[in-house]
């Protein structure tokens, strides 16, 4: 994820990270689903998802801790 993606996603009100992160858990679902079925030929996406989702949820603590809205 690029510096400039991540800067645009941080910024984001509360509303929209907690959509993304529900729209993020329901892919990284997906994917271990389809991986426990069949390999996938790019494992590194369950990695990234991951990744992104411990991102948003930091995110979204941080919000919480600031005092942010």
């Amino acid at each position: 994820m690029k510096t400039q993606d991540r800067a645009l996603i941080q910024a984001l009100p509360r509303p929209e990270l907690l959509a993304q992160l529900k729209e993020t858990e329901e892919k990284l679902f997906k994917l271990r689903l389809t991986h426990s079925v069949s390999p996938l030929k790019n494992g590194l996406q369950i990695r990234n998802l991951r990744k992104h989702r411990a991102r948003l949820k930091t995110w979204l603590r941080q919000n919480e801790i600031g005092g942010k809205s």
